[in-house]
């Protein structure tokens, strides 16, 4: 009886995922303060006066604006540091691939009560930097103009450390037997690198791309919760926040759990679109046989090396 393998997964599932995601859309669909332990069946009016406001749009769409500034951060940026650290091995790439990790492995609110010191308008590392270069000093977190765009690089930090290491790995699946033909070739290094490496690295950036969609948010909520509170005037809010503030200072549970159940649509979206993209990608669906890393390498490297024999032939 192969199901009984499987049970202990199943419960599990059902105890931890499935019910209580169901308990949530019950709650959705109530009006329930969270002290009293009556649930008035509201129907969908908390869904109504969610999307019917202008906190919750707002927060949504902010959400976004946090995906879109810290994607290069966790694509481009960790890219570049992994490749530059995988083409110089050794001890020193080492020393400094830990270095850069550092955020990943401090504590969220410990990580946040850092960077208050850092961008203190007392005294702080970053007023004291800009002060010193005649650049002015500001309240970074508490003026309306800069306070998102702090809040996302305090959260793109953790990014950059966390998909340098998994961009490393990824990396470390690279044949270098194609780079180096290539180099024999007489291909510049830049040229391996647009044309072999960042290629064989699409997988890898369309789930990295995904994640950030998923975590931007969850991870700028320590952030928000730490150094800014939402503010100032709601400008660094986001979904995440904004559910936690329903259920938790209005002790609104069933819009809290409306907002909660949003976010898990969307985020079910976003994974149908990240599958969808990767088989596009063809990172998915072929067996491995028919996708080695050593023939996709191959066949990248056909036209630079094309280019190059065009090269040696005009001169």
């Amino acid at each position: 009886m192969p199901w009984l393998y499987q049970t202990p997964v199943l419960v599990s599932l059902a105890v931890f995922v499935y019910g209580p995601l169901l308990f949530e859309a019950y709650l959705s669909l109530t009006n329930w303060d969270l002290i009293k332990p009556d649930q008035d069946f509201v129907g969908l009016a908390n869904f109504r006066g969610l999307f019917g406001g202008e906190e919750f749009p707002r927060a949504l769409s902010r959400t976004g604006l946090y995906v879109l500034v810290m994607l290069p951060f966790a694509t481009v940026v960790p890219m570049a540091l992994a490749i530059m650290l995988w083409k110089r091995p050794g001890r020193t790439s080492d020393i400094y691939r830990a270095l850069l990790f550092l955020p990943v492995m401090l504590a969220p609110v410990a990580n946040a009560l850092s960077w208050r010191f850092v961008l203190d308008p007392l005294g702080g590392i970053v007023n004291v930097v800009t002060g010193g270069l005649g650049l002015g000093e500001r309240d970074w977190l508490g003026d309306p103009s800069t306070a998102l765009a702090a809040i996302s690089l305090v959260t793109a930090a953790r990014f950059v450390a966390l998909n340098m290491l998994l961009y490393g790995a990824a990396l470390a699946a690279i044949d270098r037997r194609c780079l180096d033909a290539a180099r024999v070739d007489g291909a510049t290094e830049w040229e391996i690198t647009r044309r072999l490496v960042v290629p064989q690295l699409r997988g890898t950036t369309i789930l990295l791309s995904f994640l950030c969609a998923v975590f931007a948010g969850q991870w700028t909520f320590t952030n928000i919760a730490v150094l800014t509170q939402g503010g100032p005037d709601n400008t660094t809010d986001n979904v995440y926040y904004r559910l936690y503030t329903y259920a938790f200072t209005y002790f609104d549970a069933g819009t809290g759990a409306a907002a909660a159940l949003t976010i898990v649509v969307v985020l079910c979206a976003l994974f149908g679109l990240s599958t969808l993209a990767r088989r596009v990608a063809g990172t998915f669906g072929a067996p491995d046989r028919d996708r080695p890393t050593t023939r996709l390498a191959a066949a990248l490297a056909a036209p630079l090396t094309a280019l190059t024999r065009r090269r040696r032939a005009a001169l």
